[in-house]
């Protein structure tokens, strides 16, 4: 199943459950919900998905998944703080935490009997707002937070008794970079992180042991000579960790970057519709996901990981909701995947190897 979230106000009240049919994404149901669901992750076992709702007195919602894939509303907690835009859940499956555009706090809810969230344990505030990303590491020591408006990455150690966050390193981005989101590769010892405000991804080294990031070099998502004003969104790695994936705001373009010989931008591809907010992978690797908020479309690209010639579009759904979401993994505006689709945007699988599929709109230089 795929989780549609939205930001949509009237009728996008609710997060949509879809699955593939016969090539075609089928709208399932809606699980009714407070308004903006606009980020969701999956519980490591699958069994519990959980939503941020992104408003002025934010809320998080915790939903227990059917055997069918359907939803039902667990129940809803304040949030920590405004505009809350990216939740995911910790591996051990007994912590949700949630970044706040509106306050720039990170906050920690414990999970509860039955998949039910708990008060907060944590609050970290942050004297700028702008959070937009938290995550734990590949091997589950570190949570990252990603902030756009300090412009920093930030390496937390979460105790599993308190669930109180104590900070351990903090790295900053160069300057008006804006970092949104990252991702890591398979062998979790390196970082990238798109940043919104100048169109770029910078490639860092990471260190498991002490869970710090290190800035090494960046590289723009779209071409030198693109006119029209671009904000990247989501950031996916292959399985095997040859190449990047970034959505493309306004240019309205997936860029497929390689991480071989230095990390270099390959290629921009049309995204399907306009403002592709979020990405995510299905389980066999075979497609590439894209929520396209300001087209109210999900469409799946085709993905060949031996084949790299443009293919039409494999599968399309046009929905009042903007982004996707795989069981294990969160997607754009958002979408999220259940247990029998793909891993996406909040879990720990890593997407699966090759470029996407489609006309190219452009391309940069390729050298050895």
């Amino acid at each position: 199943m795929i989780y549609l979230g939205s930001h949509a106000a009237g009728s996008g009240q609710g997060i949509a459950v879809a699955a593939l049919r016969g090539g075609v994404l089928r709208l399932e149901s809606i699980a009714g919900c407070p308004a903006h669901p606009a980020y969701r992750a999956v519980a490591p076992d699958a069994h519990a998905l959980y939503a941020v709702h992104e408003l002025d007195q934010g809320l998080v919602s915790a939903f227990a998944i059917g055997d069918s894939g359907d939803l039902r509303l667990l129940g809803t907690q304040p949030s920590g703080g405004p505009q809350p835009c990216h939740l995911s859940v910790h591996p051990s499956g007994r912590y949700v935490l949630s970044a706040h555009w509106g306050s720039g706090s990170i906050v920690v809810h414990p999970v509860e009997r039955g998949g039910v969230l708990g008060p907060a344990t944590e609050v970290v505030e942050n004297p700028k707002p702008h959070a937009h990303m938290v995550v734990t590491d590949p091997a589950g020591r570190w949570v990252l937070a990603v902030h756009l408006g300090a412009g920093t990455v930030s390496s937390y150690q979460l105790d599993l008794g308190s669930g109180r966050l104590r900070l351990r390193s903090e790295v900053a981005l160069h300057r008006g970079a804006g970092p949104r989101h990252l991702a890591f590769d398979p062998q979790g010892t390196r970082v990238y992180v798109v940043n919104e405000l100048d169109s770029t991804v910078t490639a860092c080294g990471y260190d498991p042991a002490s869970g710090r990031v290190e800035p090494r070099e960046t590289v723009r998502t779209v071409p030198e000579d693109v006119a029209v004003e671009s904000y990247p969104s989501a950031v996916r790695v292959s399985r095997d960790g040859r190449f990047v994936y970034v959505g493309n705001r306004g240019h309205d373009s997936i860029g497929v970057l390689s991480t071989e010989h230095g990390l270099r931008l390959l290629a921009t591809y049309p995204a399907g519709g306009r403002f592709p907010r979020d990405l995510a992978f299905d389980q066999d690797g075979r497609l590439l996901w894209v929520a396209n908020e300001r087209a109210d479309v999900v469409v799946g690209l085709a993905v060949d990981p031996s084949a790299p010639a443009p293919r039409p579009h494999a599968a399309r759904a046009t929905t009042a909701s903007g982004g996707l979401v795989r069981p294990k993994r969160c997607a754009p505006s958002s979408a999220t995947c259940g247990r029998s689709s793909t891993q996406a945007c909040c879990g720990p699988a890593a997407p699966p190897a090759g470029r996407v599929i489609g006309s190219p709109l452009s391309r940069s230089p390729m050298t050895a």
